[in-house]
């Protein structure tokens, strides 16, 4: 490998490795989130398979996309809509009424300042494909790791140290018979 692809490959490395830190900083110490849109609910702004990355943020107003959390049964989403209203319950709880852009009709439920996580500051087309797949990657990536890793450590183990010859005769017919092995098993 000549050194301009491997100067490539080591800008490329460092771009990836700021990239993987720079998104665990903005999650773990910002409370930035990352969510991938899975319906066409908020179309054609936010389409499915965008990669979302939301802030902190509590201070909604009417217009806002917001993401927040909705418990449905047994089960809690995390959901992308825009706030159509703001209006205080009974108890004088402020509360959003929500709506994707795509729907017609408001979502049938409500939802509280608390359950609000923050509102969109990038979106990213067609990049939550990989996003939602990165576990597996990466666990392909390890898999594949320590196949090759066993695949050596086997060889390293299975394959038989010569008996070193006494003399030097020896010695040099040793090491072309063993170079012609070797040219031998790359030829085919």
């Amino acid at each position: 490998m000549n050194v301009k692809h491997r100067d490539i490959l080591s800008i490329l490395t460092y771009l990836l490795l700021f990239f993987v830190i720079l998104v665990v900083v903005l999650k773990f110490i910002f409370g930035f989130q990352y969510v991938v849109i899975l319906t066409d609910s908020m179309k054609p702004n936010i389409n499915p398979n965008d990669l979302v990355v939301t802030y902190p943020s509590h201070n909604v107003h009417v217009g806002d996309v917001i993401l927040y959390n909705i418990e449905i049964g047994n089960s809690t989403y995390r959901i992308l809509h825009r706030v159509a209203e703001i209006r205080t319950d009974e108890n004088g709880q402020i509360y959003y009424i929500t709506k994707g852009d795509n729907r017609e009709r408001p979502d049938p439920w409500v939802v509280y300042p608390e359950q609000v996580i923050g509102k969109p500051l990038l979106v990213i087309p067609k990049i939550g494909v990989i996003w939602y797949h990165t576990p597996l990657i990466i666990l392909g990536l390890i898999m594949i790791f320590v196949a090759s890793l066993a695949y050596d450590l086997a060889w390293a183990f299975l394959e038989e140290p010569p008996i070193p010859p006494k003399s030097r005769k020896a010695y040099f017919q040793l090491l072309r018979r063993k170079k012609i092995k070797v040219y031998h098993y790359k030829r085919r």
